[in-house]
C-alpha cells in the first residue's frame, strides 16, 4: 500500500490515506515513531477537524470511542479502534449498533 496524502489538523493529529482509500488518523508522535514512507504522499493544507478529534477515531485511541489513549481508557479495552491501513467500516459499525 502507498500514502496518497498526509494531512495535519489543528488538532494536532496526522491522517494519512492510503491507495486502497483507507485513511487513519493518529497523534504526531505516533505518526513519527512510525516512521511511515510518505515519500510519493501529497501534503495536503492543515484541516480543521478530523476523524481523531471529531469521531475520536485513530489507531492510536481506544475501540470505544472515548477518545482516550489505548490501553489508559477507563473501559478497560487495550484495543484501538482502528488498524493502521485498514478502511473502518463506519456504516457496518452504525448497522451492528442498531442490532
Amino acid at each position: 500500500m502507498t500514502i496518497t496524502y498526509v494531512q495535519q489538523c489543528t488538532c494536532g493529529a496526522i491522517t494519512i490515506r492510503y491507495d486502497n482509500n483507507a485513511s487513519n488518523s493518529m497523534f504526531q508522535e505516533t505518526f513519527e515513531k512510525l516512521k511511515l514512507d510518505i515519500s510519493q504522499a501529497h501534503v495536503l493544507q492543515k484541516s480543521y477537524c478530523c476523524d481523531h478529534c471529531v469521531n475520536h477515531w485513530g489507531i492510536d485511541l481506544c475501540e470505544c470511542g472515548s477518545g482516550e489513549r489505548v490501553g489508559q481508557c477507563d473501559c478497560g479495552s487495550n484495543k484501538s479502534h482502528d488498524i493502521l491501513g485498514k478502511k473502518f467500516d463506519s456504516l457496518g459499525a452504525i448497522l451492528r449498533a442498531f442490532k
